[in-house]
């Protein structure tokens, strides 16, 4: 329909179908063919070929006063399209799995619009699981979470990792097994020397449960749960409860409430939890989704030395 009208409206302005295709960056004869094939699909001739050069007749004239009608009508639909993409880019939805909100969420609207001022940044928390599905469903324009080996359709982009740390309540004494190494701020564990002792583990649906999993596999252990939780808070509290030792990335330990009488470790000379944007193939992040995602990984690294220091007690 678009081309018709194209067509149509540059041959009348014309007045020639020579002069019209050089316009329209075609051949004549091709030009001429579409117009041929146009009347016979509406049954009337809207042109007049004459020595001259090409007439409009009293049909060609009406096509043309609703052809500019419809045209002018197409513009102003493209630029209210446009305004409407252009005022969604200033909300930033964002969907954020519960450890990265507690590192980022305080002041990255602010951040991004002392930067944007038109731009506002709306952060939601969910569950790593969730992340998929709404996606997809268009809730989010991305999430921030850890990398489980997403969908094909999905896209992981990391920018920052943490150790999984082993919170240790203080009836267990393990640190005769505990390492103390230049350029980590904690002690190093390896679970394999470790003695006996009773663990509180979030289940196997939560993705520090998985990367938990994953790490045992790899050095080769498998240690059984005396208590299966559904989140990595649950988790802490039950360590500081006396209840058993837990697994946490270090991020999750801003929910702590009593370090007094727990100890800290962590597990490995590697990080192993990590964090990213997931977003859809084939998205592409604006310039202020952009930004957003960078002060969200300063956030986090902030975060982390904060953390460092309370569980520290610096």
């Amino acid at each position: 329909m678009e081309r018709d009208i194209d067509y149509v409206i540059a041959v009348a302005e014309c007045g020639s179908i020579s002069q019209a295709a050089e316009v329209l960056y075609i051949s004549q004869p091709s030009l001429s063919r579409y117009l041929s094939s146009l009347e016979n699909e509406l049954g009337v001739a809207l042109f007049i070929r004459t020595i001259n050069g090409t007439e409009l007749t009293e049909a060609g004239k009406l096509y043309v006063e609703y052809a500019k009608e419809i045209r002018r009508l197409r513009g102003t639909l493209k630029a209210k399209l446009r305004e409407m993409q252009k005022s969604e880019a200033r909300r930033i939805r964002i969907g954020m799995t519960l450890n990265a909100v507690s590192l980022s969420a305080f002041n990255v609207a602010e951040k991004v619009r002392e930067k944007y001022s038109d731009c506002d940044v709306e952060l939601f928390n969910l569950m790593s699981k969730d992340i998929p599905a709404t996606l997809k469903e268009g809730k989010y324009d991305f999430a921030i979470g850890p990398d489980l080996g997403w969908p094909q359709e999905l896209v992981f982009d990391k920018f920052y990792q943490d150790a999984l740390i082993l919170v240790v309540p203080e009836r267990y004494n393990i640190e005769p097994y505990a390492e103390y190494r230049e350029g980590f701020p904690l002690p190093l564990v390896d679970l394999r020397t470790l003695p006996e002792m009773d663990y509180i583990l979030q289940d196997d649906t939560t993705a520090v449960r998985k990367v938990f999993d994953r790490f045992c596999q790899e050095l080769g252990c498998r240690i059984e749960p005396k208590l299966q939780v559904t989140s990595s808070t649950i988790a802490i509290q039950a360590a500081e409860n006396q209840m058993g030792c837990c697994v946490a990335a270090l991020g999750h330990l801003a929910f702590l409430n009593h370090r007094e009488r727990l100890r800290f470790y962590q597990i490995g000379d590697k990080n192993c939890s990590s964090a990213g944007v997931i977003r859809l193939r084939g998205k592409k992040l604006l310039e202020e989704e952009k930004y957003c995602i960078s002060c969200i990984k300063k956030a986090m690294m902030e975060g982390e030395q904060e953390i460092l220091k309370r569980i520290r007690g610096v």
